[in-house]
């Protein structure tokens, strides 16, 4: 539409020139909002996913002298887990 405009009134316009000091703080600005706004985001995703997770889970209270299952990494590999026990 800039070219039309330009071709048919014959007058030039003068594009908003800023400096590249004026860009890196616009650009630090948005960067700060927008890292702001993906902060609350997350926070709120993460309340979301608590009260899903709360919804179903039970407290569990354990007595001394109870036997138990314990999962544990194993020596072998850092990425498997054994449950060990009872303990």
């Amino acid at each position: 539409m800039h070219i039309l405009r330009e071709l048919w009134t014959k007058e030039i316009e003068e594009p908003d020139v800023k400096s590249s000091y004026e860009y890196v703080l616009n650009l630090h600005e948005r960067l700060d909002d927008t890292l702001k706004k993906a902060r609350e985001e997350l926070e709120k995703a993460q309340g979301r996913q608590k009260h899903y997770y709360d919804r179903t889970a039970k407290r569990r209270k354990f007595s001394v002298g109870e036997n138990v299952l314990v999962l544990l990494p194993t020596d072998s590999n850092k990425l498997l887990m054994q449950w060990k026990g009872p303990l």
